[in-house]
């Protein structure tokens, strides 16, 4: 046993070096400079936490450097409906829907950004541990919702 274990040291040692030194970097890292900020957002929404996960999340792009800088204005509408209840009508699991428009606004540029997020959670029988969990929820689609515009504004500024 302890003879197998030392023979697969080197082996295991080599599949590292080779990983270490192969030189990947995510595509969009925070470590890439853009050459775009953002002037001002405002919100007109129905859910004031997805509002404030989304800012938050789009905090380092406030710093004004040299690049182009864009105005967005948002429109967040957040459903929370029923998928299915017991016999006793009772709410088993809830449809989390998350719609949001951004309004990018720029000197050449005027462009709608739709994106939606989707996520099912079952019904918790205390509600502040449901109302916690639909909160950690809501910050993960706020951060996917945050890259995709991310995304969409540097494809906006390299054209």
């Amino acid at each position: 046993m302890i003879r197998l274990m030392i023979k697969k040291i080197p082996a295991i040692i080599l599949i590292l070096l080779f990983l270490q030194g192969c030189g990947y970097t995510p595509m969009y890292s925070k470590n890439q400079k853009v050459n775009f900020y953002i002037q001002s957002i405002e919100f007109n929404d129905n859910d004031k936490d997805l509002a404030s996960f989304i800012k938050s999340n789009l905090n380092n792009y406030f710093t004004k450097n040299t690049g182009t800088n864009f105005t967005i204005n948002t429109l967040i509408k957040y459903e929370k409906t029923a998928v299915s209840k017991t016999a006793e009508a009772v709410v088993e699991e809830y449809n989390l829907k998350t719609s949001v428009s951004f309004q990018v606004k720029s000197k050449n540029i005027d462009k709608m950004i739709n994106v939606s997020e989707t996520s099912n959670i079952k019904n918790f029988s205390d509600e502040f541990e449901e109302r916690e969990y639909e909160l950690m929820i809501k910050k993960s689609m706020a951060r996917s919702i945050t890259s995709r515009l991310l995304i969409q504004l540097a494809s906006l500024n390299a054209n």
